[in-house]
């Protein structure tokens, strides 16, 4: 995973020259965390975007979809003779657009969900290993003391 200028923060050095002020825990397994942290934020935000990519080109597929079935529709409508077999076939028209746009929301709204999922899923498996680190840390200090 690629990392950015914030990320310098969480670096080895800053944790090794901030052992000196005497803090009450270990400075460089506080910075780890922190940086296990700032990643899998980075993660579940990029997870997030590729998600709302992947609904994005779907609705533009979907709108795509619905343009040229339109104009198809369009002339068979005007290829009907009587005004009875054209109101029957705008009916029928519209019963499979509307089913078709039912399940299209319901396609877009998994494909949401999924996103939210996959993305929830990283933050948190980090938050738990991050409670973890700071009972083990916390267990470690009060063992020093």
């Amino acid at each position: 995973m690629q990392t950015n200028d914030f990320m310098k923060f969480f670096d080895a050095d800053f944790a090794k020259n901030m052992t000196g002020f005497g803090f009450p825990f270990d400075m460089k397994g506080f910075m780890d965390s922190q940086s296990k942290n700032m990643q899998a934020i980075t993660e579940a935000q990029q997870l997030a975007m590729e998600g709302m990519q992947a609904v994005i080109q779907r609705q533009n597929d979907m709108i795509s979809q619905m343009v040229q079935d339109n104009s198809t529709l369009a002339q068979e409508i005007m290829t009907e003779s009587s005004p009875e077999q054209k109101i029957a076939r705008q009916a029928e028209i519209m019963k499979t657009v509307y089913e078709r746009s039912i399940r299209d929301m319901k396609e877009i709204g998994e494909l949401i969900s999924k996103s939210n999922q996959d993305a929830s899923e990283v933050l948190n498996k980090r938050i738990t290993a991050s409670l973890n680190e700071i009972k083990a840390a916390a267990s470690k200090t009060k063992k020093a003391a």
